[in-house]
């Protein structure tokens, strides 16, 4: 792996380290759930890891930081940039709130969409679990599911409804040996066994 840039409270790297993950188009189903779950992890002491994106990462980082728990942005460019743009109050937030940003990337570089796929990658080494709260059939989420595998790392997955096609990306995810979770407390007595 490269070497990685750092802004913010390292000790995040010291801490329990969940990524939680999903679509940028998220349903108020997919917020409902990413909310509860990050609420509950945070209560336990789990640093959330998420990549800064719309949808449920925003919601991952913003629920963190509103239930004054940790949190940890991977980042597809360089630390001193911002994408998407209309998140700059919430990368202020996560430096002020104790959090870290982290990044392949040197300041200035920009973002594409090749290094989004290595932050997807990224995200899943420096977790020790994910969990995936809302994912349609073609997603990066993907990308992080597999990295996790194949460092053998467990992937949990909250069931959607199948009349979303923003979930059949989740059931593949579950056929395919993702762990279903069906709330927060029973992802949190399985993480025990960590």
């Amino acid at each position: 792996m490269a070497d990685l840039y750092l802004l913010g409270n390292q000790d995040c790297l010291k801490a329990k380290r969940i990524a939680v993950v999903g679509t940028r188009w998220m349903s108020e189903y997919g917020r409902e759930v990413t909310r509860r779950f990050v609420e509950q992890l945070v209560g336990e002491k789990w640093c959330i890891i998420s990549g800064m994106a719309r949808g449920v990462d925003r919601v991952a980082h913003e629920t963190a930081l509103d239930f004054m728990g940790s949190t940890l942005a991977v980042l597809g460019h360089g630390v001193d940039l911002c994408y998407p743009p209309e998140h700059e109050v919430l990368k202020k937030r996560i430096l002020e709130y104790g959090g870290l940003l982290v990044s392949e990337y040197s300041k200035g570089v920009k973002p594409t969409p090749d290094k989004f796929r290595e932050r997807d990658k990224l995200m899943a080494h420096l977790a020790q679990a994910i969990l995936v709260t809302e994912c349609p059939r073609r997603s990066g989420v993907k990308i992080t599911v597999n990295a996790a595998a194949e460092e053998g790392k467990d992937v949990y997955v909250v069931p959607g409804p199948i009349t979303q096609n923003s979930y059949h990306g989740s059931v593949e995810i579950i056929r395919n040996g993702g762990i279903p979770v069906y709330s927060p407390e029973d992802l949190i007595e399985q993480l025990e066994f960590l």
